[in-house]
């Protein structure tokens, strides 16, 4: 013992020579690190004035890591392109990429290692090298022990690692392998020239399509010529936008509207002085031997001099071919007219170019698809062929999920199997879906895409193939998880968050991630499946969704990513128990009811742990040992507690605990989370919370911070103190939860009795705000916990009420604030404080606000007064009962026009408001001569009005919006009559059991009716292309509908599509013969079924195709 505590001291008294530090004397790891860290791509900068750093004795070296650092990062840049190749060489390549990427991957494990001991001496006070061996003698001998054997351990590794490297950077040089090549190269075997012409398909199918070519070339049209105004088509490839344009180009309107019409195809490797020479040849000039462009742009000039010009610029991917090429001699050089359209995938390139009106494509229907299909495959619809391979041919259209494109690609591989419905089954089944089997042709289009990202957009897509098919993305999921990967950058003045959500909203543009249309603020989206199975593809080897049984130990070993699609009672990852994985992402949405004992002990290296499912009932003390672990998420589990151990988590960024319906306290080491960012409690029924939150100064992101609004002290903990968010300055999102106070039964209040009370007027405290140093606060949502499950309202005493009113007092947010949200809120106004009377002074960059249960407000505030809000939803405001000039506000003005109220609003959404009955907006509907001369939501796009039964009309000036496109009214029960409503283009009434006349609405297109018995009359929709009716009690078609084909006899476009859902009964009545086919034979098309779609009727006029199983 004593010969070991004598070397203990030499080798502390040595290394303290070498390095002024004390942790490093004795982890003797200075000189391995300082090796390593010259060899790694990454680096937590935060790292070098860590004190865990400077005990281990690295800060110095860690600043001399980037110069070593380009050569690999661009070598790692260059390995996506090269993944796509299969010759010999390039697949030599990728083993070295991969074990070079394995290296870097274990060097920041290393790291971590390194910060986690060097913080134990931190926690263990060790002395400083000064103080000598006596001091020394003082720490307990095993002590001493333990730290020889970790210096020894982490040395090793260390010098392993290098010699690794070494080894590696041999191989490279060897490989001669090149630097990366610029962003934005497309792959060897996918860049070849994609050439199109404005000559039309013959396989071009689908009403979607007929509808988009008239509303662009209406736009196209009217548009003012005289500047060249761009409109663009956008949307991911493959979807049809070349096909799109196509139409446009050849439509009669525009040949007879423009005296030239050119198409170009652009594409991405286009030449400057090509693309005049062509643009000029097809304007009916010549260019001579002009070979430059300052001598070609004069020819085109004059060439296109004195005519109107419809130009096509198809498949851009830079904007500069307008902006630096085209443009100015279009627009100032020539005395030309004109419009261009442009196609590209890339919605930023559309807006870079001002495009005046973008056009996204939409997915193919079904039923397109399926036409489509047949023609591709040679069928004819009515056919006997296609009777019987329908069910399975229209499950393949839903593969291929509405892409023409792969459509057409699949139907290839069909011609070449036998018309059979067990071959076409086979193909169902098949790995003809993986990307590596689908033929060069799709692989490509769809690869040119991901080519042209930067490489952190490529890692933030291919993280999108750990996630089950149809899945729903969440923004805020998102962003957590690629900060928690690693793959976002710092940049000055943003957090990581935020740079993340760019990065989301970049994947958006470019078509690689689908919005949800639910979601107006684009807060949720979706991956098409072809481009999920292309993720997995560029991926492989490293990420892997499914069942981890079916794979060998040796794929395992290697694998990074793993998302376990289904499992049995138990989740298992194959393999010895004792070996340790390499799996730095783990994910279990569909959780058992148990986890392998050893599974975390077996995955050590985790930077991602998701478990959801309420399986989940318990999580063992070994995840203290996760010591890497950025992310941990346990929402919607059954775990009834969290170990203490969490605390060592010292390296988690994010910690989310939502709608753990058991979890009722948490453990006081929750926070010595030092680095966590976001911690997400919503929904979890906590009633026990440890003091000392505000230590987490890097928290950016907390969802469920409770705050009590009873008399208790608050001596069991069940919430915290506002003054801890005074040190949280980092905040972006905050959501804040007020625990009702206890009531006593004699002392409740009807809430008939509390909303007929006199409105008392309050007025801004002077006590200061806890939010209103949250210089950064994005979004902030405040909710009452709610009482009750159902939307009636729970008696409360005037006391609590006063309680809570008081709190919101203390709310006031900061001016910065874009998003604000109040739920459940249980006072009679919302207070002065947290909406002052100069709403838009004050608050200028508020964009959303969400009201949910005002049970008592009687009176909304001046929210017109906003000048850039954007979205309004009002839900479950119970006690209003007028709406008029008390919303708009003074509106907003610049003292020299009239000033508007609600400028900027898009969306308006009103729901659950029983007791509703006027609304009102301008002077001549209130008689307030001040409203007069408000205008009024310039830019209303979509209105909703839901469950509010006792509205009785909506206010006539909303009919003279242009903006206004989408009205939806449901459950209101009051409203009769639906009229001039001059520019809407949807409309949808479900369940309103009063409305009798809808009439005069000349924009409508759209027409949706579920559930509206007492409709009688619907005329004067000459625009009208598809309409559909749902009800299922009802006996037979109704009247009003054979009025409105009979009224569109005289029109010229007699297009309308019908799709019905309704009884077998009525189906039979409209097959042929039956006393409504009079009714079905007037529609374009018609698709109807019952609920369980057991029977069906489908009728296409033009091509006489009429099927039925009745």
């Amino acid at each position: 013992m004593a010969a070991l505590e004598v070397l203990f001291g030499i080798c502390a008294e040595k290394l303290a020579a070498l390095i002024h530090d004390k942790a490093a004397a004795i982890l003797g790891v200075k000189e391995e690190l300082g090796k390593l860290q010259r060899r790694m791509d990454r680096i937590d900068c935060a790292l070098i004035h860590d004190k865990a750093a400077t005990i281990l004795g690295v800060r110095e070296e860690l600043g001399k890591l980037q110069r070593r650092m380009e050569w690999i990062d661009c070598t790692l840049k260059d390995a996506g392109w090269r993944r796509t190749n299969k010759d010999a060489a390039t697949t030599t390549t990728n083993c070295w990429l991969t074990e070079l990427k394995s290296i870097l991957h274990e060097a920041n494990d290393v790291f971590d290692d390194c910060r986690s001991e060097g913080g134990k001496l931190l926690d263990n006070k060790l002395p400083s090298a000064s103080s000598g061996l006596s001091i020394l003698r003082r720490i307990p001998l095993i002590s001493n022990f333990s730290s020889v054997l970790v210096r020894n351990k982490i040395a090793e590794r260390i010098r392993k690692l290098n010699d690794r490297i070494d080894e590696v950077g041999k191989d490279g040089w060897i490989l001669n392998l090149e630097l990366a090549k610029p962003e934005g190269r497309a792959a060897p075997d996918t860049s070849a020239a994609r050439e199109t012409c404005e000559i039309m398909e013959a396989d071009v199918v689908g009403r979607e399509i007929e509808d988009a070519t008239d509303r662009l070339a209406e736009v196209i049209i009217t548009n003012d010529r005289r500047n060249f105004q761009v409109t663009a088509v956008t949307g991911m490839g493959g979807i049809g936008k070349t096909t799109l344009a196509q139409k446009v180009y050849n439509n009669p309107r525009i040949g007879d509207n423009f005296q030239v019409r050119i198409w170009i195809c652009v594409t991405q490797k286009y030449s400057d002085v090509r693309l005049l020479q062509e643009i000029t040849r097809k304007a009916g000039g010549g260019h001579g031997s002009a070979e430059r462009v300052s001598e070609l742009l004069p020819i085109l000039c004059r060439t296109l001099g004195g005519r109107s010009i419809f130009l096509v610029l198809d498949d851009v991917w830079q904007s500069d071919v307008w902006t630096d090429l085209l443009r100015n001699p279009l627009q100032n050089g020539s005395a030309a007219s004109g419009c261009v359209l442009v196609t590209t995938r890339d919605q930023n390139v559309a807006m870079r170019m001002g495009a005046k009106h973008v056009h996204r494509v939409e997915k193919m229907s079904v039923d397109s698809g399926w036409e489509l299909l047949c023609k591709k495959t040679y069928l004819e619809e009515e056919g006997e062929d296609a009777q019987s391979l329908r069910s399975v041919g229209v499950r393949i259209v839903n593969k291929c999920g509405g892409l023409p494109l792969a459509i057409r690609v699949i139907a290839g591989l069909l011609t070449t199997k036998e018309k059979s419905r067990k071959e076409w089954e086979k193909v169902l089944r098949s790995n003809a879906w993986s990307m590596s089997e689908l033929p060069e042709e799709f692989r490509g289009a769809l690869y040119l895409s991901y080519d042209d990202l930067p490489p952190h957009l490529k890692q933030c897509f291919l993280s999108l193939c750990l996630y089950p098919e149809d899945d729903v993305h969440s923004i805020r999921d998102l962003r957590r998880m690629w900060v928690a990967e690693g793959f976002v950058d710092q940049v000055e003045g943003l957090l990581m968050e935020e740079l993340a959500e760019q990065y989301y909203f970049e994947l958006i543009r470019r078509s690689l991630l689908q919005p949800d249309p639910r979601y107006v603020v684009q807060a949720r989206c979706t991956i098409h499946d072809l481009l999920r199975s292309l993720g997995q593809y560029l991926s492989q080897g490293e990420s892997y969704y499914g069942d981890p049984q079916c794979l060998d130990a040796t794929a395992i070993s290697k694998l990074r990513r793993l998302s376990i699609a289904e499992s049995g009672e138990i989740v298992t990852i194959p393999g010895p128990e004792t070996e340790r994985l390499r799996l730095r992402t783990l994910l279990l949405t569909a959780s058992p009811p148990r986890i392998e004992h050893n599974l975390f002990s077996r995955v050590p290296y985790l930077h991602i742990l998701i478990l959801n499912g309420q399986g989940i009932e318990c999580i063992p003390d070994s995840v203290g040992s996760l010591i890497h672990l950025r992310l941990l998420d346990l929402d919607r589990t059954s775990i009834s507690n969290l170990p203490d151990s969490i605390g060592f988590l010292t390296n988690l960024q994010t910690l989310n605990l939502q709608h753990c319906n058991f979890l009722n306290t948490l453990p006081r080491s929750i926070i010595h989370l030092c680095s966590l960012r976001r911690l997400g409690l919503l929904g979890t029924p906590l009633r026990r919370v440890p003091e000392g939150i505000g230590r987490l100064q890097l928290l950016n992101d907390l969802e469920g911070f409770i705050i009590n609004a009873g008399d208790s002290c608050n001596t069991e903990r069940n919430s915290w103190d506002l003054e801890e968010l005074k040190s949280l300055r980092q905040l972006r999102w905050l959501q804040l939860s007020i625990l009702g106070g206890e009531r006593n039964a004699n002392s409740v209040q009807s809430t008939d009795d509390l909303i007929d009370q006199p409105l008392t007027v309050t007025h801004p405290r002077t006590r200061a705000s806890v939010l209103e140093d949250k210089a950064f606060l994005k979004e902030l949502t405040i909710s009452c916990r709610p009482q009750s499950e159902r939307g009636e309202v729970p008696p409360y005493t005037e006391e609590e009420i006063s309680k809570i009113e008081d709190i919101f007092e203390k709310l006031h947010p900061p001016p910065c604030l874009e998003v604000l949200g109040i739920q459940n809120f249980y006072g009679r106004q919302i207070s002065s404080c947290m909406l002052p009377p100069s709403l838009g002074t004050y608050f200028p960059y508020l964009t959303g606000v969400n009201f949910i249960g005002l049970p008592l407000c009687s009176q909304l505030p001046p929210l017109g007064q906003l000048p850039h809000l954007r979205y309004l939803r009002i839900k479950n405001a119970l006690a209003i009962v007028t709406i008029g000039p008390e919303l708009l506000g003074n509106g907003v003005g610049d003292g020299v026009h009239a000033a508007t109220a609600f400028p900027n609003l898009e969306f308006f959404i009103m729901i659950g408001m029983p007791n509703w009955e006027e609304w009102t907006l301008v002077g001549s509907e209130t008689r307030h001569s001040s409203s007069c001369s408000l205008r009024v939501m310039p830019r209303l796009e979509e209105l909703h009005v839901i469950d509010c039964p006792k509205l009785r009309a909506l206010p006539k000036s909303l009919q003279q919006l242009r903006a206004l496109r989408i009205l939806r009214t449901t459950m209101a029960h009051s409203l009769s009559v639906i009229q001039d409503f001059l520019f809407i283009s949807e409309l949808r009434i479900e369940m309103n059991n009063g409305i009798e006349r809808v009439s005069n609405l000349p924009s409508l297109k759209k027409l949706i009716i579920w559930d509206t018995p007492a409709l009688k009359c619907v005329d004067n929709l000459v625009a009208l292309q598809h309409l559909e009716l749902q009800d299922y009690s009802m006996e037979s078609l109704p009247e009003w509908l054979l009025r409105l084909v009979q009224q569109r006899l005289h029109l010229r476009d007699k297009n309308l599509q019908l799709v019905m859902r309704c009884s077998t009964a009525v189906i039979q009545r409209c097959l042929k013969g039956g006393p409504d086919w009079p009714i079905i034979e007037c529609f374009s098309c018609v698709s109807a079924y019952t609920e369980d779609r057991s029977a069906y009727l489908e009728y296409t006029k033009q091509s006489g195709c009429y099927r039925t199983n009745q």
